[in-house]
């Protein structure tokens, strides 16, 4: 589904339709299959809107129901895992042992501590990130994000760190798929927002 398509299901969902038009407003204007700072401007205007006109807890959750979804390909085997063991830190291993993203862990590399699960992302262009000692351009190649990366690209452009609870509803997908509970998520660091990398908090159910 389109994510633009998501976003209205979304606001729909947890605002008014007064809200809904103000955030979508220019949308039809918006082709998310092409390139360049028209769709990024866009994005990042829907989002300020979205942060003056719904208190915080309801627009990271109009965010989260944006992202895209872990495969179930993906999501299957952890969850046989953990039915079988009812063990996370058997599920964390297994996780580890995957090497299909290029040689990386396609889950990353996800650590517990008590109940909570911390992940870092892989760079989305690992060649590349590698390839440059430049900063700017280690942050360009990290992003997975076609909808805001070009920002990192031009400074002016400044993100709200609403936007990456986008990003962290994959990791919600692929936890709520395993435990089959509800989970939170939190953003620790972004590079949209000027960290080196993007780190995510899954707060586990306490049961």
């Amino acid at each position: 589904m389109a994510w633009l398509k998501k976003l209205r299901i979304n606001l729909d969902k947890h605002t008014d339709e007064e809200i809904k038009k103000k955030v979508m407003e220019g949308s039809e204007e918006i082709d998310l299959k092409v390139r360049g700072e028209k769709k990024t401007r866009w994005v990042k205007g829907a989002i300020d809107k979205l942060d003056k006109l719904v208190e915080e807890e309801t627009r990271k959750e109009i965010l989260l129901g944006c992202c895209d979804v872990f495969p179930k390909t993906r999501i299957k085997p952890m969850r046989e895992k953990y039915l079988e063991t009812g063990n996370i830190d058997a599920v964390l291993e297994l996780m580890h042992k995957d090497s299909s993203w290029g040689g990386l862990s396609y889950y990353e590399y996800p650590y517990r501590k008590n109940n909570t699960i911390y992940v870092t992302k892989n760079p989305y262009n690992q060649k590349k990130y590698e390839e440059t000692e430049d900063k700017d351009e280690k942050k360009y190649y990290y992003c997975h994000c076609g909808l805001v990366k070009t920002a990192l690209k031009n400074k002016e452009i400044k993100i709200s760190p609403t936007f990456c609870y986008c990003g962290a509803g994959w990791y919600k997908t692929l936890w709520e798929g395993i435990l089959e509970k509800p989970v939170k998520i939190e953003v620790l660091q972004s590079v949209i927002q000027g960290d080196d990398c993007c780190e995510f908090a899954i707060h586990l159910p306490l049961e």
